[in-house]
Protein backbone atom coordinates (compact mmCIF):
# COMPACT_ATOMS: atom_id res chain seq x y z
CA UNK A 1 0.00 0.00 0.00
CA UNK A 2 3.00 2.04 0.94
CA UNK A 3 4.56 1.39 -2.52
CA UNK A 4 1.34 2.97 -4.57
CA UNK A 5 1.26 5.76 -2.47
CA UNK A 6 4.54 6.57 -3.27
CA UNK A 7 3.68 6.10 -7.04
CA UNK A 8 0.89 8.08 -6.78
CA UNK A 9 3.00 10.90 -4.86
CA UNK A 10 5.59 10.45 -8.19
CA UNK A 11 3.14 10.54 -10.48
CA UNK A 12 1.65 14.34 -8.27
CA UNK A 13 5.63 15.13 -8.79
CA UNK A 14 5.83 15.01 -12.20
CA UNK A 15 2.70 17.13 -12.96
CA UNK A 16 4.39 19.79 -10.38
CA UNK A 17 7.56 19.84 -12.69
CA UNK A 18 6.10 20.53 -15.76
CA UNK A 19 4.13 23.38 -13.41
CA UNK A 20 7.52 24.46 -12.19
CA UNK A 21 8.94 24.63 -16.02
CA UNK A 22 5.77 26.51 -17.31
CA UNK A 23 6.03 28.96 -14.49
CA UNK A 24 9.71 30.14 -14.95
CA UNK A 25 8.85 30.45 -18.38
CA UNK A 26 6.02 33.31 -17.25
CA UNK A 27 8.88 35.18 -15.91
CA UNK A 28 9.27 38.35 -18.14
CA UNK A 29 12.25 39.28 -19.55
CA UNK A 30 13.15 42.59 -17.16
CA UNK A 31 12.98 39.95 -14.70
CA UNK A 32 15.36 37.53 -15.72
CA UNK A 33 17.34 39.62 -16.09
CA UNK A 34 17.71 41.10 -12.53
CA UNK A 35 18.02 37.25 -11.34
CA UNK A 36 19.54 35.38 -14.35
CA UNK A 37 21.26 32.34 -12.11
CA UNK A 38 18.44 32.29 -9.73
CA UNK A 39 15.61 32.11 -12.76
CA UNK A 40 18.09 29.39 -14.51
CA UNK A 41 18.46 27.48 -10.92
CA UNK A 42 14.21 27.65 -10.62
CA UNK A 43 13.60 26.51 -14.14
CA UNK A 44 16.38 23.27 -13.78
CA UNK A 45 15.11 22.71 -9.93
CA UNK A 46 11.81 21.83 -12.13
CA UNK A 47 13.42 20.11 -14.45
CA UNK A 48 15.73 17.74 -11.81
CA UNK A 49 11.87 17.52 -9.84
CA UNK A 50 10.67 15.91 -13.04
CA UNK A 51 13.74 13.64 -13.57
CA UNK A 52 13.27 12.89 -10.00
CA UNK A 53 9.80 11.55 -9.91
CA UNK A 54 9.98 9.65 -12.99
CA UNK A 55 13.23 7.81 -11.79
CA UNK A 56 11.06 6.99 -8.56
CA UNK A 57 7.80 5.65 -11.00
CA UNK A 58 10.69 3.70 -12.80
CA UNK A 59 12.22 2.37 -9.49
CA UNK A 60 9.37 1.42 -8.21
CA UNK A 61 7.85 -0.33 -11.07
CA UNK A 62 11.20 -2.01 -11.59
CA UNK A 63 10.31 -3.48 -7.59
CA UNK A 64 12.61 -0.81 -5.93
CA UNK A 65 11.89 -0.21 -2.11
CA UNK A 66 10.15 2.73 -0.79
CA UNK A 67 12.43 3.86 1.67
CA UNK A 68 15.67 4.25 -0.59
CA UNK A 69 13.26 6.80 -2.85
CA UNK A 70 11.31 9.08 -0.41
CA UNK A 71 13.90 10.59 0.90
CA UNK A 72 15.27 11.65 -2.75
CA UNK A 73 11.43 12.57 -3.78
CA UNK A 74 11.20 15.08 -0.38
CA UNK A 75 14.26 16.55 -1.09
CA UNK A 76 13.83 17.44 -5.00
CA UNK A 77 9.93 18.12 -3.98
CA UNK A 78 11.30 21.14 -1.89
CA UNK A 79 14.11 22.59 -4.33
CA UNK A 80 11.88 23.90 -6.57
CA UNK A 81 10.13 26.09 -3.31
CA UNK A 82 13.41 26.90 -1.77
CA UNK A 83 14.65 28.53 -5.67
CA UNK A 84 11.56 30.14 -6.14
CA UNK A 85 11.40 32.12 -2.73
CA UNK A 86 15.15 33.07 -3.38
CA UNK A 87 14.05 34.13 -6.31
CA UNK A 88 10.79 36.31 -5.23
CA UNK A 89 13.19 38.19 -2.63
CA UNK A 90 15.86 39.28 -5.26
CA UNK A 91 13.10 40.53 -7.43
CA UNK A 92 11.07 41.89 -4.44
CA UNK A 93 7.53 39.84 -6.04
CA UNK A 94 4.83 38.85 -3.55
CA UNK A 95 3.62 35.92 -6.03
CA UNK A 96 4.66 34.73 -9.83
CA UNK A 97 3.23 36.20 -12.77
CA UNK A 98 1.60 33.07 -13.58
CA UNK A 99 -0.36 33.42 -10.04
CA UNK A 100 -1.05 37.38 -11.06
CA UNK A 101 -2.48 36.06 -14.35
CA UNK A 102 -4.52 33.33 -12.65
CA UNK A 103 -5.83 36.00 -10.29
CA UNK A 104 -6.72 38.22 -12.80
CA UNK A 105 -8.29 35.88 -14.81
CA UNK A 106 -10.15 34.38 -11.61
CA UNK A 107 -11.38 37.53 -11.11
CA UNK A 108 -12.71 39.41 -14.30
CA UNK A 109 -14.69 35.62 -14.33
CA UNK A 110 -15.84 35.86 -11.19
CA UNK A 111 -17.10 39.50 -10.78
CA UNK A 112 -17.37 40.53 -14.66
CA UNK A 113 -19.34 38.10 -16.15
CA UNK A 114 -20.03 38.47 -19.42
CA UNK A 115 -23.64 39.20 -20.24
CA UNK A 116 -26.03 36.73 -21.84
CA UNK A 117 -26.05 37.11 -25.59
CA UNK A 118 -29.56 36.11 -27.29
CA UNK A 119 -29.85 35.90 -30.57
Amino acid sequence: MLSVFFGFLSLVLVVGSVFCIQEARSYTDEQRARAPRLWRAYAASGVVLGLVAVGNVAWLLNGGTVWAMSGLASVAAALPCLVQALLHRKLDVDRSPLGDRLAETVARKLNFPEPNRQA
